[in-house]
């Protein structure tokens, strides 16, 4: 029982690497350099237990290195963001919805 449990604690932690920090260790090692600004910031709220967790997605729009203007949702957001603010980001080629923030 104790393995089971385990191994399903393992499968789960190799999903969520996976689906979250794979992305982000990859565009920060491989991904295309550009800036960008905040253009939208989405507020929202969690239940969980009875409390009340909010919650905020910050959005960049950009300039992808085809030409094509692009919206994706910052990973890793840092400090006080607002709506207009330029920032730096790398973004994989691949999955353009998605960005990290390098400075």
């Amino acid at each position: 029982m104790t393995v089971i449990a385990i191994l399903l604690i393992v499968v789960f932690a190799l999903y969520i690497f996976r689906n979250y920090w794979w992305w982000l260790l990859k565009a920060k090692w491989y991904g295309i350099e550009t800036d960008a600004s905040i253009c939208r910031i989405e507020k929202d709220k969690r239940f969980s237990d009875g409390a009340e967790y909010p919650r905020r997605f910050f959005y960049v729009s950009f300039l992808r290195q085809d030409g094509l203007q692009t919206e994706a949702r910052l990973l890793n957001p840092k400090g006080a963001l607002l709506v207009g603010d330029k920032v730096r980001i790398r973004y994989l080629e691949e999955k353009t919805d998605c960005a990290v923030l390098i400075r």
